[in-house]
C-alpha cells in the first residue's frame, strides 16, 4: 500500500478537514473535537467541503476524540498543525485553558498509518499543567473522551449503533466486558479494578474492527469510566493527592482500530462484569421502547439494552407492579402537596429526520387537584454558537387528566413531525403530575414511522383519527372494570 498524503483544509467557522488523496479522514471542530470518519486508506469516502453542524454527544459521524481535556475542563484556545514525511504524517497541536486559569493543557495528536498502511491511527500526548498558586485537589483527571460512531442513535428508536460492548484489560491481563445499557453506571465496578500502562479499553461488537485506546505512559495509575447514557469512554486517572503549583502530568496513548481477528480474540477471552442482586435491586427500573409499554419489564443490566428507562425515586416516583390496564404494571406519581413532579425517560433519544412520532397511553387519576397529569415531549437540539446551549424547539403535551377518573382514560400527545433538515434533534419524554394527588400511567404506545411522500388529505386523516378514537374508547370502557384497574 502507498503512504497517505495528508492535507489540512479550512472549511469555515474555525473548522477544518484532514484529507488523504481526495477523501476526508477527519473533521476538526472549533471546540477541539476530532470527528474521525475513515478507518483505513483503502476505505471509500467523500471529500467534505463544509459541515452542517459541529459534532457533539448526540451528533457524531465517526469516532470522536478531543484536543482538549474534559477534566480539568479546558477550552481550546489555539490550534496549529504540521505535515511530516512528505504528507504521511500530520500533527495537530491543541493548546487549551481552564476558565478559572488554574490549568492549561497541550494535546499533540499525530495521525499516521500502521506499518502496512492499511489502517489509520493516532499517537496522542496530553500534558496537563497546574498554573495555580497553591495545591489543587482533583478527584479525577480525564485526558480524553472517546465516543463511538452512531452510539447516540441506539436508544429509543432503533438499534443502529455499531458497538455492543466496552472491553477493558486490567493490569493482570484479564479482559472485562461491560454491556451497553443506560441506567446502571459502572463506576463502582470499574473502581474495583486496577490498570497499568500498556493496557487498553475500547468498543467491541462491530464486524470490521474495534476502536481502542492503549495507554503507554501515565504518571498516575490509569483509570476508565463509561457513561451510562451515551457509551462514551472516559480516559483518565485518579490522583492520590493534590496537584502542586507548576506540576505537569503527561499521558501518552494510542487511539486506533483493531482488526477483526484481534477483536474476536479479546471478545472470546472476555469475562462479563458481574451483575449481582444488589445491582438489580438498586436499578430495578421499567423500560421504555418502541411499541406498547405496559411496564411489566425492567431494564436489562447484564446485556446490551436499546431501551430508555424511568429511574424511580420513591415515594413520589414508583414503579407500581400491582396496578395496570392491560397488565399489572404502571408508573405512579404521588404529590402530597401541590407541585410539579416530572418523571423523564432516560436518556433523551435522537429522533431521525423525515419521521413522525405518535404517543398514546392510558392514564388514571385519584383526587388530583391542579393542572393534572399528562405526557410531555420536549423536542430539542444542541448548539455551540454563540455560546453552548440547548435549544428547546417544541414542547407537546397530552390533555391533562385531573380529579378522580372512573378507570383508565386514553390520552394522546399531538403528533411530532421531524423534517429532513432537522437531522440531529432529540426528544425527552416526560410523565408529569402538576398539582396534588396520585396519577398512574401505562400502556404507552410509542409509534415512530417514516413520513410518507403522499400523506392522506387532512379530511381523510381526521376521519381515520375519529374512527380510531371511538374504537379505542370502546376498548378502554370495557377494560376499566377489569380486576387490574
Amino acid at each position: 500500500m502507498t503512504k497517505p498524503q495528508f492535507e489540512l483544509e479550512p472549511i469555515g467557522g474555525e473548522c477544518f478537514t484532514i484529507n488523504d488523496r481526495g477523501r476526508t479522514v477527519a473533521i476538526i471542530t472549533s471546540q477541539g473535537y476530532v470527528d474521525w470518519l475513515l478507518k483505513s486508506p483503502m476505505q471509500a469516502g467523500p471529500l467534505v467541503s463544509s459541515i452542517r453542524k459541529e459534532t457533539h454527544l448526540s451528533y457524531t459521524l465517526g469516532l470522536k476524540l478531543e484536543l482538549r481535556t474534559p477534566a480539568p475542563a479546558t477550552r481550546l484556545e489555539h490550534l496549529s498543525h504540521s505535515v511530516e514525511d512528505g504528507g504521511a504524517r500530520l500533527v495537530l497541536n491543541g493548546q487549551s485553558e481552564a476558565d478559572d486559569g488554574l490549568f492549561s493543557t497541550h494535546t499533540r495528536a499525530l495521525l499516521s498509518t500502521d506499518p502496512r498502511h492499511t489502517r489509520y491511527e493516532w499517537a496522542m500526548e496530553t500534558r496537563i499543567t497546574c498554573n495555580a498558586e497553591k495545591p489543587v485537589e482533583l478527584g479525577w483527571i480525564e485526558f480524553n473522551n472517546i465516543y463511538p460512531a452512531r452510539a447516540g442513535l441506539g436508544m429509543l428508536h432503533a438499534p443502529v449503533k455499531e458497538y455492543r460492548y466496552t472491553l477493558m484489560v486490567d493490569r493482570d491481563g484479564v479482559v472485562w466486558q461491560f454491556p451497553h445499557q443506560h441506567l446502571m453506571h459502572y463506576s463502582r465496578k470499574i473502581s474495583r479494578l486496577h490498570f497499568a500502562p500498556g493496557t487498553l479499553a475500547g468498543f467491541f461488537g462491530e464486524k470490521t474492527g474495534s476502536p481502542v485506546v492503549i495507554v503507554h505512559e501515565s504518571p498516575i495509575e490509569p483509570d476508565w469510566a463509561i457513561c451510562d447514557m451515551y457509551y462514551d469512554l472516559h480516559c483518565g486517572a485518579r490522583p492520590t493527592g493534590p496537584i502542586q503549583p507548576g506540576q505537569s502530568l503527561t499521558f501518552r496513548y494510542t487511539i486506533k482500530y483493531l482488526g477483526r481477528a484481534e477483536s474476536e480474540k479479546l471478545l472470546e477471552a472476555a469475562r462479563p462484569i458481574p451483575v449481582d442482586a444488589e445491582d438489580r435491586a438498586a436499578h430495578d427500573y421499567p423500560r421504555l421502547e418502541l411499541g406498547m409499554n405496559d411496564f411489566s419489564r425492567s431494564v436489562q443490566l447484564d446485556r446490551p439494552d436499546e431501551a430508555s428507562g424511568f429511574r424511580t425515586a420513591p415515594p413520589k416516583k414508583v414503579w407500581d407492579k400491582t396496578t395496570g390496564h392491560s397488565t399489572r404494571g404502571s408508573l405512579r406519581i404521588t404529590n402530597d402537596v401541590s407541585e410539579e413532579t416530572i418523571w423523564t425517560a432516560e436518556p433523551p433519544t435522537n429522533i431521525p429526520p423525515e419521521t413522525r412520532l405518535r404517543i398514546r397511553a392510558m392514564m388514571k387519576a385519584e383526587r388530583v387537584a391542579g393542572k393534572g397529569a399528562f405526557i410531555r415531549v420536549r423536542y430539542h437540539t444542541y448548539h455551540w454558537h454563540p455560546t453552548p446551549h440547548i435549544e428547546w424547539a417544541r414542547t407537546l403535551e397530552s390533555p391533562p387528566v385531573a380529579g378522580t377518573t372512573s378507570g383508565w382514560v386514553e390520552v394522546e400527545v399531538p403528533e411530532l413531525r421531524v423534517p429532513k433538515q432537522e437531522f440531529d434533534y432529540l426528544v425527552a419524554i416526560d410523565f408529569v403530575l402538576d398539582g396534588k394527588g396520585v396519577a398512574w400511567l401505562t400502556d404507552v404506545d410509542i409509534d415512530l414511522q417514516p413520513l410518507l411522500q403522499d400523506e392522506p388529505r387532512l379530511e381523510e386523516q381526521e376521519t381515520q383519527h375519529r374512527s380510531r378514537t371511538r374504537a379505542r374508547g370502546r376498548a378502554a370502557s370495557g377494560s376499566a372494570a377489569s380486576p387490574a384497574s
